[in-house]
């Protein structure tokens, strides 16, 4: 996964699909960004997400209770219907692409 890290910003960049069958892999890769960068706050760029099931989004709410500032930016029509339909823009900060 591909990551920056400014000013204690971690910024996750995310492609594909963050599904059932990747997400335990993609957890355990941003626990150890997260435990070599120690960020004070999450911005995750989804321009190249095309989808995300509900085991991705565990590992956003994660995210979230860890970090309150975490955002989610660039996040593709499709990927932003399914943050509306389980309410995450209540959660936390949205910016689709």
């Amino acid at each position: 996964m591909k990551h920056t890290i400014e000013n204690k910003v971690l910024t996750l960049y995310l492609e594909g699909e963050l599904n059932s069958f990747n997400s335990e892999e993609v957890e355990k890769e941003v626990e150890e960004i997260l435990k070599s960068t120690e960020p004070s706050s999450i911005v995750v760029d989804m321009a190249e997400l095309r989808y995300i099931s509900s085991a991705g989004l565990r590992i956003i709410v994660r995210l979230k209770q860890r970090y309150d500032d975490t955002r989610l930016v660039r996040v593709p029509s499709g990927v932003y219907d399914i943050f509306e339909m389980v309410g995450f823009q209540n959660l936390m900060k949205i910016e689709k692409l």
